[in-house]
């Protein structure tokens, strides 16, 4: 429905306007809108990507505490929030604290606090590595009997597993107190914790530069055995366009780089030297060892590889993968997955981040808490990508519930959080951000896939007065 352009004000009178000329500057002068076709429905959401951007307006559905959007964050590295002393970063975080830090995020925070009343003068990463040994310390601690109990039901395996299952975890071990392990160069792993890391960043051009370069690492001649590689591809790599030679450019690829063709591995490093220089310019010192790290793989030299839970139940997985007994591999499975992680433990965050930069530890405190698109009927389920079917929910508890149904959940949260959401589904509808009717129905598959009763009275289709108006007074079009 669309409403003829009418202006309600635009006297043509003269003398009125002579006469509104002369009233004294003391009185207020009243301004009257001009309006032009109106859509009443042109600011209410209509898709899954603008129901996201409404999340600075929500809370979460399980916790019923404010999130924090992508945007917000972004703006947060570039001011510089984490950067400098933590005296100064607690003092710029002040305000989002209880705002949307939980556990163990929360807890991490807290300790920066005390450590600025300490220590005002250090940075994020110098405190993370003051940190590290008491931290490893304590995860320590709570790992070993896990381990234990996973290496006593290595045991009762089948004979032909028993040997790699005790020296995987000979690996672990050596891992976990950080000792030099020698490990085959894995471009796929390689590939995706350089992702992890640049998705992070707010360089752009720096992010753009890294991906094009991995994006060589992943050339299908390279990762081919019998395969040599073609010229034009070795003269990419080392930027032969732009080396001054003083001889041929033919002759002088002939004589130093003719050879690279098929030692892929002296390709590979000179990749990967390429992003750790770029690493090295912008101060990203993760991103720096990960490279020395690679780099030492490929050159067969043992490195430091810090242990990490979830490759480590990964790896547990396929070195099981076909074991005849699946309830004893399900049994080790079990265990390893209840190991502490950097979403349940501080004192893991402490030792997953501790050479990171300071927006990558300042993104990872935050990153829990921003703003997803929560599927209440999983996909997996046959649930639809309609708003009907999805609510606004913090990023971890989203990714941690995976397929678990709605009500299962929910029974770890009180009803007054999913209650708080449906008053802020209201005043959406209420501001004309919203349908009504898409926010009925959202209320509705929260209750029928939550299996609870939620009061709706403040949710109400709210008529829009200016239309009223114009309905009595002009004509309408369709």
């Amino acid at each position: 429905m669309r409403i003829t352009p009418v202006n309600l004000f635009n006297i043509k009178n003269k003398q009125v306007e002579k006469s509104q000329s002369n009233y004294s500057s003391n009185f207020p002068r009243m301004s009257y809108p001009s309006y032009d076709t109106v859509s009443f429905t042109s600011n209410s959401v209509t898709s899954l990507r603008d129901f996201k951007k409404l999340g600075q307006y929500m809370t979460c559905l399980y916790t019923g505490k404010k999130m924090i959007t992508s945007s917000q964050l972004n703006k947060m590295k570039k001011r510089g929030f984490f950067n400098g002393p933590i005296s100064e970063v607690v003092k710029n975080l002040q305000g989002y604290k209880k705002r949307y830090l939980e556990p163990p995020e929360l807890e991490v925070f807290e300790r920066i606090e005390k450590a600025a009343k300490e220590t005002p003068d250090i940075d994020l990463p110098q405190l993370f590595k003051s940190w590290y040994l008491e931290s490893r310390k304590n995860l320590r601690k709570i790992q070993k009997p896990k381990f234990d109990e996973i290496k006593t039901l290595g045991a009762q395996l089948p004979p032909d597993y028993i040997e790699p299952f005790y020296k995987f975890m000979e690996t672990i071990d050596r891992k976990l107190y950080d000792e030099p392990i020698k490990r085959e160069f894995s471009i796929k792993e390689f590939s995706y914790k350089i992702t992890k890391i640049t998705d992070k960043m707010s360089d752009k051009n720096l992010k753009n530069r890294i991906r094009k370069l991995i994006a060589a690492l992943q050339n299908e001649n390279l990762n081919r055995e019998n395969n040599p590689l073609s010229s034009s591809f070795v003269k990419q790599v080392f930027d032969f366009k732009n080396i001054k030679a003083k001889v041929k450019k033919s002759i002088l690829y002939e004589k130093n780089y003719k050879y690279y063709e098929t030692d892929k591995d002296a390709v590979r490093i000179a990749i990967i030297k390429k992003i750790k220089d770029l690493a090295e310019l912008k101060g990203y010192k993760k991103l720096q060892k990960l490279c020395e790290e690679n780099i030492g793989m490929i050159k067969g030299i043992p490195v430091h590889i810090p242990f990490s839970n979830k490759t480590f139940v990964y790896d547990l997985s396929e070195l099981l993968e076909n074991m005849p007994n699946q309830e004893l591999k399900q049994k080790m499975l079990d265990i390893a997955m209840s190991l502490p992680t950097s979403s349940r433990s501080a004192d893991a965050l402490i030792l997953k981040f501790r050479d990171s930069d300071p927006d990558i530890i300042g993104d990872r405190l935050f990153n829990p808490a921003m703003v997803s698109i929560e599927h209440l009927k999983p996909k997996s389920e046959g649930g639809t990508n309609s708003i009907a079917n999805c609510a606004l929910a913090k990023k971890q508890i989203n990714s941690d519930r995976q397929s678990k149904p709605l009500w299962q959940v929910l029974l770890e949260y009180p009803l007054k959080n999913q209650q708080k959401y449906v008053d802020n589904l209201a005043k959406l509808v209420n501001r004309g951000k919203m349908k009504y009717e898409d926010a009925l129905a959202q209320v509705e598959t929260i209750e029928r896939e939550g299996r609870i009763v939620l009061d709706k009275s403040k949710l109400k289709k709210v008529a829009n007065p200016i239309a009223e108006i114009l309905k009595e007074k002009f004509i309408v079009k369709e």
